[in-house]
C-alpha cells in the first residue's frame, strides 16, 4: 500500500523554513553591524567619476565608512557634496583632507581621508550647514594634470623663446656657435677615445681594488678602531687621575705654605723668646755677680768672725760647735746653687731654644 503524503505540512515546514532563515540573516546583518557612525559633508571640486554610493572611506588606507550620498547643490554649482559615513572612533580634524582616490584600472572610485594634527580640533557643523565640512583635496590624477599642464606651459615658453632667440641671432654669430659646438663635439671625441676609456676603466679597477682591500681588511680596521676607542678611555682615565694628582699637589702646596707660615710664625716667637731669654740671663748674671758679692761679704763676715773668736774662745768654741757647722753648709750650698746658675746660663746662651724642645 502506498503511503500517503500530507503536502499540506511539507509546505508549511518549508514556508516556517523560510522564514527562520530570513530571520536568522536579517539579525546576522543587524548583530555584524553594530557600529556607530557620523555624518561628515565633503564639497569636491573635480569630477567624481566611478565614485558610487556604498563606496569605501579610507583613513590612511583603513576602511573606516562609507559614502552616504553624492549631490549638486545649486548654491555651489562647482562642487559636488559628497556625504560620508566615518565610524565615531576616528581621529578627523580640522586640517584633515578628503581626496578622491581611484582604485587601479576597475574605474572605480573612494575617499581616501589624510593629514590632521594631533593638536587640532575636531571639525564642528556651523551655522547653515547640516553636517560638519572636511575639506578635499586634489586627487592624484589632478595633481598629475596640473603638473603636466604646467610643464607643457613652460615648453612652449621655452620653444617660443627659443625661436625669438634664433630670429634675433645674426648669421655669422651662429655660424659661430656651431664651428664651436663642432669644436666641442671632436674634444669630447677625443675624451671618449680608447685610451682614455681604457685609463679610466683601469682607475675603476684599482677603485675596485682599493675596496676589496678595505672590505677585507674590516676585521682589522675594526680592531683597530677598537683598540684606538680602548686607548682614548685609557687616555680619559688617566688624564682623569692626573687631575686628580694635580688636584692633591695643589692641596699639598698650599698645606705647605701654611705650614711654612706657621713654622716663620714659630721662628719668629723663638726669636722672641731668645731675646726674653738673653734678658733673663742679663738678669741671672747680675744676681750672680750680687751673689758672689754676697760670697765675699759672707767670706768677710767669716773673718771678722775668726777675729772675734781669737778674741773670745770661750765664745768661739761656742759658735764653732753649734753655729759654724750650719754656715758652713750654707756656704757649700750657696756654691752649689752659683755654679748651677751659671752652668745654666752657658747652656741657655749656646741652644736659646732649649725651653722649648729641651737639651
Amino acid at each position: 500500500m502506498e503511503s500517503k503524503v500530507n503536502y499540506a505540512l511539507i509546505g508549511l515546514f518549508i514556508i516556517i523554513l523560510a522564514i527562520a532563515l530570513v530571520a536568522l540573516i536579517l539579525w546576522l546583518s543587524v548583530a555584524g553591524n553594530n557600529k556607530h557612525y557620523r555624518t561628515y559633508q565633503v564639497y569636491i571640486q573635480e569630477s567624481v567619476s566611478g565614485l558610487k554610493p556604498k563606496a569605501s572611506v579610507k583613513y590612511r588606507g583603513v576602511e573606516v565608512g562609507y559614502v552616504r550620498d553624492i549631490a549638486l547643490m545649486p548654491n555651489r554649482p562647482n562642487e559636488v557634496r559628497v556625504l560620508l559615513d566615518i565610524e565615531q572612533n576616528v581621529p578627523i580634524k580640522q586640517d584633515s583632507l578628503a581626496i578622491l582616490s581611484i582604485q587601479g584600472l576597475t574605474g572605480l572610485a573612494h575617499v581616501e581621508l589624510t593629514g590632521g594634527s594631533r593638536n587640532s580640533l575636531a571639525p564642528v557643523r556651523e551655522i547653515g550647514q547640516d553636517y560638519p565640512e572636511i575639506k578635499s583635496g586634489p586627487s592624484l590624477l589632478v595633481r598629475l594634470d596640473t603638473a603636466i599642464s604646467g610643464l607643457l606651459k613652460n615648453l612652449n615658453n621655452i620653444s617660443g623663446s627659443a625661436n625669438t632667440l634664433l630670429s634675433n641671432i645674426n648669421p655669422k654669430i651662429g655660424n659661430n656657435i656651431l664651428a664651436n659646438v663642432s669644436n666641442l663635439s671632436q674634444a669630447l671625441n677625443v675624451l671618449l677615445s680608447p685610451q682614455n676609456t681604457r685609463a679610466v676603466t683601469n682607475i675603476l679597477q684599482n677603485i675596485e681594488l682599493v675596496t676589496t682591500t678595505v672590505a677585507a681588511r674590516t676585521k682589522n680596521i675594526d680592531q683597530g678602531l677598537d683598540n684606538f676607542a680602548e686607548a682614548t678611555n685609557n687616555m680619559n682615565k688617566i688624564s682623569g687621575k692626573f687631575i686628580s694628582l694635580i688636584e692633591q699637589l695643589e692641596n699639598s702646596i698650599v698645606s705647605i705654605e701654611e705650614s711654612s707660615r706657621a713654622f716663620a710664625r714659630i721662628a719668629n716667637a723663638i726669636e722672641k723668646t731668645s731675646n726674653a731669654f738673653t734678658k733673663t740671663m742679663e738678669k741671672v748674671n747680675k744676681t750672680v755677680v750680687a751673689a758672689e758679692d754676697t760670697t765675699k761679704a759672707i767670706g768677710k763676715t767669716a773673718k771678722d768672725i775668726s777675729i772675734a773668736v781669737n778674741e773670745s774662745h770661750q765664745d768661739m768654741n761656742y759658735f764653732t760647735r753649734q753655729a759654724l757647722p750650719e754656715v758652713t753648709n750654707s756656704l757649700r750650698e750657696l756654691r752649689i746653687l752659683l755654679k748651677s746658675l751659671r752652668n745654666f746660663s752657658q747652656d741657655l746662651e749656646r741652644k736659646p731654644n732649649m725651653l722649648l724642645f729641651g737639651k
